[in-house]
């Protein structure tokens, strides 16, 4: 495949957390390691080809930071045998399969043989409503046995390493592509999947979601980005039980909640934080968070992290079915 070569465990780590998220690898043997990663983004989702000799891939609480994106990654198995854990589920996945696992929570992925993988991770906002649905699907396998499944296979099993070289218009239309297929093939069956009706809703949602940092943010954009009224957007999201502003408000504060307590951003005003999540006026943040979360901000920086629940594992991790 094409990509960068690697024959050592640190610096192929190091192009992982760069390409993705942050991982622990663990070899049998590192003097027997051998692994390449090509890839590259289109408009905010990352695609990647990795192949390696076996492995374990570990995500654990430690490396969750809150400055990580938050996505969902969808792999194609081209080659060899892998076990997916994350929560309390597990399962085996074998060339052919889909399977979704999330980054803002630990997860283990082993692989038993020389591997081959294609990986989209995609930005959970640019998901909206159908994150959730896909997220409830985790660690579970989609054996491509479908039509919607088969498309989706085909694409990403054909897709490139030299990504970065499309234009801005066809890595928009492309990001677009993959993110409506994968969302097809994980939702097609779901008995919840979203309805057609709520498809605005939806797109309300995931627009929000991707610019909270936009300081211009607000019910009236929203409804010009979407060319409708403002009634008509109250009474799209009023069955949803959201009004609009204070759900937007009520996502940012906590983002901003989130970074006070990250010890890596100490070294950043609660001013700097706040503007980092379009709120410009810092001069009731303390208050505003007092009341949504019962701290203000000098007090949620003080406390530092916040406790993680302890993760149980109520099965040994997932083993080679040979």
């Amino acid at each position: 495949m094409n990509g960068i070569e690697y024959d050592r465990l640190e610096p192929f780590q190091a192009a992982a957390a760069k390409a993705f998220v942050p991982v622990r690898v663990r070899v049998p043997r590192e003097a027997d390691f051998r692994a390449a990663i090509g890839g590259g983004t289109v408009n905010g989702v990352a695609v990647g080809r990795i192949a390696g000799t076996p492995c374990s891939v570990h995500r654990d609480a430690r490396l969750i930071g809150s400055a990580d994106p938050e996505m969902l990654k969808v792999a194609l198995i081209r080659r060899g045998r892998a076990g997916v854990e994350q929560d309390d589920q597990q399962c085996v996945v074998r060339p052919g399969d889909l399977v979704a696992y999330d980054t803002t929570r630990p997860y283990e992925l082993r692989y038993w043989d020389d591997f081959d993988i294609t990986v989209l991770a995609i930005p959970r906002a640019r998901l909206g409503p159908s994150a959730e649905l896909i997220r409830r699907r985790s660690a579970s396998p989609l054996p491509v046995d479908v039509t919607v499944r088969s498309v989706v296979s085909g694409c990403l099993a054909g897709l490139g390493a030299d990504l970065d070289g499309l234009s801005p218009a066809a890595g928009m239309h492309l990001a677009d592509a993959l993110v409506s297929l994968v969302t097809s093939a994980f939702t097609d069956e779901a008995p919840e999947r979203a309805e057609p009706d709520s498809a605005l809703g939806d797109r309300v949602v995931a627009h929000c979601l991707a610019n909270l940092s936009d300081p211009d943010l607000s019910v009236g954009s929203v409804a010009r980005r979407h060319g409708i009224s403002v009634r008509h957007l109250h009474r799209v999201l009023s069955g949803r039980g959201i009004s609009l502003a204070a759900w937007i408000r009520h996502e940012r504060l906590l983002r901003i909640r989130r970074d006070l307590s990250n010890p890596a951003l100490a070294h950043r005003t609660a001013a700097e934080i706040a503007a980092r999540w379009g709120i410009l006026d810092p001069t009731h943040l303390s208050r505003a968070l007092k009341a949504e979360f019962g701290r203000t901000a000098k007090e949620i920086r003080s406390a530092g992290p916040e406790a993680e629940p302890a993760q149980r594992r109520s099965r040994p991790a997932v083993e080679d079915p040979a």
